[in-house]
């Protein structure tokens, strides 16, 4: 009965640990590092998600850690390819040993993000801290030498590439790196959530003087990328405060949080408010425009509790949904009124 009035997502993102073993400069896994909760989803629990995959053809195993840590892994990924579904995560690359690699294409996993900051090792270890490019390009070396032994053309492996002030003049090379390793798509992303105000300067959108050349770098990127046969996906180097979508695709796909909370995205996940230590008694903070804010959390609902059918169904959580419709004819200010303070000071709200 679930079934009547179900959604049809374009993906379910599933948090499989908040575990890591990167020490990236701009996540909050790390400069909130003295306040933030480790855990896996244990096995048990992503049982309980099977019957809502169904909904979508394509799982995520992705959240706020490295997917690869949680032990159960492996047995996540043949648990969606079981129910016939596309499975795909993102990781740092340092875990992707040999057997790991011949693991994920024996599963049939169907795409692997990568996810870079630098296209050399000095820029790129300099800001993902315990990682190194080198091994990782090593890594995606031997991976695209396993498929071509197994005549596999999954995982497709897609590049993420982090757009910092410090580390942009690099992104010319970034077509090389993906032929290099054999990625078919790249995607560029900004820094949307700065919780380290040292680092406001390096998003590229808050670089006004630069945007032109910002611009006009990524279309020429996405000119050779066309050219070569590789998407190349990106969001403008300016904001829009006229904007009142949101990049994370809230209409068409949620996020299951480590804990089966069902929220919009990851930038929401209630995991970034939880406090190992209280400390000080403040909440952790992030930077918007000249603003520092308490990160806040959102859920619609726990999968223990109930069915992911009747949580999106919730007149909560439509009633979130269309407020970044554009096809609803509400003033940007009512919009403005009833959106979540959350949403409203968000970077992707602004095009980001």
């Amino acid at each position: 009965m679930d079934k009547i009035g179900s959604p049809t997502l374009d993906w379910v993102q599933v948090e499989v640990t908040t575990y890591c073993n990167g020490s990236c400069i701009y996540c909050p896994h790390t400069v909130l590092r003295n306040r933030w909760v480790n855990r896996h989803m244990p096995i048990e629990l992503f049982h309980e998600l099977v019957p809502f995959f169904w909904h979508t053809d394509l799982v995520y195993l992705q959240g706020w850690g490295e997917p690869l840590l949680n032990n159960d892994f492996f047995e996540m990924v043949r648990i969606c390819k079981n129910q016939g579904k596309r499975v795909g995560f993102t990781t740092n690359g340092m875990l992707l040993t040999e057997d790991t690699v011949q693991t994920l294409i024996d599963l049939e996993l169907d795409i692997m993000g990568i996810s870079l900051a630098g296209t050399t090792a000095g820029t790129h270890n300099r800001i993902r801290k315990g990682t190194d490019l080198n091994k990782i390009i090593s890594h995606l070396e031997r991976l695209c030498e396993i498929k071509a032994e197994k005549k596999s053309r999954e995982p497709a492996v897609h590049l993420a590439y982090l757009m910092l002030k410090s580390n942009f003049h690099e992104f010319k090379d970034i077509l090389p790196l993906a032929k290099k390793v054999g990625a078919k798509q790249v995607v560029a992303s900004n820094l949307t959530m700065i919780v380290d105000p040292e680092l406001f300067a390096e998003a590229i959108f808050n670089d006004t003087e630069r945007t032109d050349y910002y611009r006009n770098t990524l279309e020429d990127i996405r000119h050779r990328a066309a050219s070569e046969g590789i998407i190349f996906d990106y969001h403008g180097p300016g904001l829009d405060d006229t904007f009142f979508g949101c990049r994370e695709n809230v209409h068409h796909a949620c996020v299951i949080s480590v804990e089966g909370e069902v929220v919009p995205c990851v930038l929401v996940n209630p995991v970034l408010c939880q406090n190992r230590e209280i400390n000080d008694g403040k909440p952790p903070c992030y930077t918007f425009k000249d603003q520092s804010l308490p990160i806040t959390g959102m859920s619609f609902g726990n999968v223990r509790n109930e069915s992911l059918t009747r949580i999106w169904n919730k007149k909560e959580y439509s009633g979130f949904r269309d407020l970044f419709d554009p096809e609803k004819t509400r003033r940007p200010e009512q919009i403005q009124s009833e959106m979540p303070q959350c949403c409203v000071k968000c970077y992707k709200k602004l095009g980001a």
